[in-house]
């Protein structure tokens, strides 16, 4: 994984970044990771969200210019979980397109600082997280013993049981015998 960071101005100045979040959606991923072992394990990110809150959130961030997908699913992951993760990219699965709107009435998913686009992904990830960047903590949830929902950012909460859902649907588990 690359080394690269994906802190809001690293890529493009914060004031002229600014100026283009309040004019245009922004393309960004997110990865629910599904631990390898047998029993369904999911993990979860705590960093900041907005408003001073913190909350449990998937692994994202923004595409860059001229970025292929999966390199950067790869970046964020080193960004925020650091390079003694190992993700099975043949896991890699699309699963919903989300739209988070800054304003809470629009749609299901909610982000004041921008109109976000991101394509949502599972993926199968292993080693040892380390997190940094943007994230605080990271943890493997059991799917029935997930954060309670106002501990989840931006309406995640109705997301993540949809993806768990997904995933168990496609059957792409680690798990040799499934």
């Amino acid at each position: 994984m690359s080394s690269s960071s994906s802190a809001k101005g690293k890529w493009v100045p914060e004031a002229e970044y600014d100026e283009i979040t309040k004019k245009i959606p922004i393309l960004c991923i997110d990865v629910l990771p599904v631990h390898p072992g047998p029993e369904p394990l999911v993990g979860l990110i705590l960093r900041d969200t907005f408003w001073g809150r913190r909350r449990w959130c998937l692994v994202g961030g923004g595409v860059h210019h001229g970025e292929p997908l999966t390199n950067a699913v790869e970046r964020v992951f080193d960004w925020a979980l650091g390079d003694r993760v190992s993700l099975d990219l043949d896991t890699l699965d699309l699963k919903e397109v989300v739209e988070y709107f800054p304003d809470p009435d629009t749609g299901e998913f909610f982000d004041p600082r921008k109109h976000a686009v991101a394509l949502t992904y599972t993926c199968v990830m292993s080693g040892d997280p380390r997190p940094r960047g943007k994230a605080f903590d990271f943890r493997w949830f059991s799917p029935d013993a997930l954060p309670e929902r106002d501990s989840l950012g931006f309406g995640q909460d109705r997301l993540v049981p949809r993806l768990l859902a997904a995933h168990a649907s496609t059957n792409h588990r680690a798990d040799p015998a499934t």
